[in-house]
């Protein structure tokens, strides 16, 4: 078999950059942190003893570096699913640039970059956590691998325990992870990150709605980027003061809108478009998108805004089918979205057309200029900031297994990357900059930029006024409708969808108060909340038998400023078992 690693090859480097084989073999490498693995690393690594390699180069035409520092990468992400925003086809090209750019200084320095693939897929195409970790494994020992970049997996503790045990950087991209539990010597490059929470929690403040915050999160697909975004927004929603985040996963958008109904009123909504598009249907039959409810869709890579079939760019009421959904339009005048913040340089521009190129030229596939490239791009520069502080670590007498002062040198150094400013704070993250949209024209249903995030200040920039469909944001806990123990409740327009104690097997007793001031519209409103509870019940489960609504003149007392209706039914559900 010939050599694995290729790349970048070196000439004789300068004194000052050459850490000779003796040096390293006497044990310059940091010593690894003391932890417990989890059994998951022994079952990889004796597998590993009997399988053959099934990594990859990445150039297959690079001579070998003369006398020098080889600097060998192994990269761990799904080699062929393009679900994926960071599958391989897509970062491949953006390495591919990285090196070539660097190829002046790598040879100045006496640096030769090897960098080999691993695909971290199962048989179904799946990005797999076992294979990960069993290739993580193998690049490590049987390639020595100086630094990991990947995974891409939805895995926050074995590859990150896996490297900080081995002593080895492990350059991430694409999504994030919540911390682990190990001392990391992980560096998370973005574009996603700690700093969308931040930006999430600074909008909560910014429109008082700290109270009760409420999370939908779809089950639809483990591979859509989404699923990633809730990680770090539910971290950051839980530390905001006197806050009650209410989180849910759900698998239909009728369940879905029933849990927002019955939690609160400023909703993160993290799912695909058509699942946003269907909530926003059923909320408009609801009576939800009048301006009491306020619906923020996470959408990072900003897929929603970009033009696809017959969905206009900026227009995420559109469907890819049809445009004319003109009373989804409306709907939608209640709905931000939040992407991140894709740069509009010349440098990135090149970069995006360069990407979609090579991939075609390399890989047969066909990418589109859509904020996926900005994964590649964070990937792209992780690794020129890396190889700076390679460089520099170098050039002071230190090796490149020296791994805690080459990731303190990352967090020293601040680069202009293809995606802009490269910085790092303390924790090892890139800090990211994101955008908020809303529909600024009415009449189009046009979604413009209105806030800017920028992670290195953590502050919102606004660039322009939301038009709010009653003229304010909503409340997020308005009175009588969630704290239904203020006394002040008995006199004012309320309404309650009942969660009561049921028993598994005999169902459950309930009743229902509804109370309203006008007169002329409270038979309407009843049976618009007698549906609402109908639904609620078969979607836990139940089936709701005999209901009335009571409708009868009103006493002198109810007349003075109690209740013009009172609706009390006791009705027993059994359960569908």
């Amino acid at each position: 078999m010939g050599r694995l690693f290729r790349g970048s090859a070196a000439r004789p480097p300068h004194k000052h950059a050459l850490v000779s084989a003796a040096e390293e073999a006497a044990g310059s490498s940091s010593p690894a942190p003391s932890m417990a693995l989890p059994p998951l690393f022994f079952g990889a690594l004796a597998a590993l003893l009997a399988a053959p390699s099934t990594a990859q180069p990445l150039a297959a035409n690079a001579s070998a570096a003369p006398s020098g520092v080889e600097v060998r990468v192994g990269v761990l992400l799904p080699g062929r699913n393009l679900r994926y925003p960071w599958a391989w086809p897509r970062v491949a090209p953006a390495l591919s640039l990285a090196l070539e750019a660097l190829q002046p200084q790598l040879r100045h320095a006496g640096l030769a970059v090897r960098t080999a693939f691993a695909s971290t897929e199962d048989k179904d195409g799946a990005c797999d956590v076992k294979v990960t970790l069993f290739k993580a494994t193998e690049l490590m020992k049987s390639r020595g691998a100086d630094l990991l970049l990947g995974p891409g997996c939805r895995d926050k503790d074995s590859v990150t325990a896996f490297a900080a045990y081995q002593g080895l950087p492990l350059l991430r991209a694409g999504p994030s992870l919540m911390p682990s539990n190990f001392s990391s010597t992980t560096v998370y490059g973005g574009p996603e990150g700690p700093d969308l929470g931040a930006f999430q929690a600074q909008l909560l403040r910014h429109w008082n709605w700290t109270s009760r915050p409420v999370v939908a999160v779809s089950s639809d697909s483990e591979t859509a980027y989404w699923r990633y975004s809730s990680l770090s927004l539910k971290e950051h929603l839980a530390d905001i003061p006197h806050s009650t985040p209410r989180v849910h996963e759900y698998e239909q958008p009728g369940e879905a809108v029933r849990v927002i109904q019955a939690n609160g009123r400023v909703v993160f909504i993290c799912g695909s478009l058509e699942m946003l598009q269907e909530i926003m249907r059923l909320a408009q039959a609801q009576k939800m998108t009048n301006g009491d409810y306020v619906f923020i869709y996470v959408d990072i890579l900003g897929e929603s805004l970009r033009t696809e079939g017959h969905r206009e760019a900026a227009k995420p009421w559109q469907s890819k089918q049809s445009r004319d959904v003109g009373y989804l339009r409306e709907a939608f005048q209640t709905v931000l979205v939040v992407t991140s913040h894709e740069p509009q340089t010349p440098k990135y521009r090149h970069f995006q057309s360069q990407v979609i190129l090579r991939a075609q030229r390399d890989f047969g596939v066909a990418l589109n200029d859509s904020l996926g490239t900005l994964v590649a791009g964070c990937f792209h520069d992780g690794l020129l900031l890396y190889l700076r502080a390679l460089n520099e670590t170098l050039s002071e007498g230190g090796t490149k297994r020296d791994t805690s002062r080459i990731l303190e040198k990352m967090k020293a150094l601040k680069i202009q990357g293809v995606t802009g400013t490269v910085s790092i704070n303390s924790n090892n993250d890139r800090e990211m900059d994101f955008d908020l949209w809303a529909m600024r024209d009415v009449e189009t249903g046009e979604y413009q930029v209105v806030a800017h995030y920028v992670g290195s200040e953590k502050l919102i920039k606004w660039l322009g006024p939301i038009h709010w469909k009653k003229g304010s944001p909503p409340l997020d806990n308005p009175p009588c409708v969630f704290d239904m123990d203020d006394p002040s409740c008995g006199k004012g327009t309320h309404s309650a969808i009942p969660r009561a104690p049921f028993h598994p097997q005999w169902g459950f007793q309930f009743e229902v108060s509804v109370t309203y001031r006008s007169r002329g519209q409270h038979l309407a409103e009843a049976r618009s909340g007698e549906m609402q509870i109908c639904d609620h019940l078969k979607g836990d489960g139940y089936v709701q038998r005999g209901f009335s609504i009571e409708d009868r003149d009103l006493s002198p007392k109810e007349e003075e400023g109690g209740p013009l209706l009172t609706w009390k039914k006791p009705t027993m559900a059994s359960a569908l078992l």
